[in-house]
């Protein structure tokens, strides 16, 4: 399967670092943006295949909405922050921390399923396709018959149900 990504190196400076950051990274180690948006959206998928058929389709639109896109930013952002500078003393290292924690939470309520995005997988159905969720298959169902007796014969009080 190929690799995803579900952001992009733009994205990754409108919505998780600044494009001093950027610069600053990509200086440190050409391409190391990209890699961590890479990593961060194969955690993505180990999440995301708990209700989807992986790839997401991307096109003739995107699979998927800004929600992962974001997601994927914060963890590639905390990934890039730790390798390059961790300060945990750093005020803006709280808000990197906090939207990592974010970011987890929502991937691991997308694993149990308790927070169910619209994205198209590959599987080609509708995305709300199965909104009932999870359901048993079972032999078919047995009940009380006459076993055999005539209809309508009382022979115990309870008009030959129970025989």
């Amino acid at each position: 399967m190929a690799q995803s990504q579900y952001a992009t190196t733009a994205q990754m400076q409108l919505l998780a670092i600044t494009p001093a950051a950027f610069a600053r990274f990509e200086t440190a180690s050409p391409g190391c943006v990209t890699a961590a948006i890479q990593a961060a959206s194969s955690i993505a998928d180990a999440s995301l295949s708990s209700q989807f058929e992986l790839p997401l389709q991307t096109s003739p639109s995107n699979g998927w909405d800004m929600s992962l896109t974001k997601v994927v930013c914060f963890l590639a952002a905390w990934d890039l922050y730790s390798t390059f500078g961790y300060n945990p003393s750093s005020p803006d290292w709280q808000i990197f921390e906090q939207r990592k924690q974010w970011a987890d939470k929502w991937l691991d309520g997308v694993a149990k399923k308790t927070i169910t995005p619209l994205f198209l997988d590959s599987s080609g159905a509708a995305p709300d396709a199965d909104r009932a969720g999870d359901f048993v298959v079972s032999d078919q169902p047995v009940g009380f018959t006459d076993r055999g007796t005539n209809a309508g014969t009382v022979g115990n009080g309870c008009g030959g149900w129970f025989w």
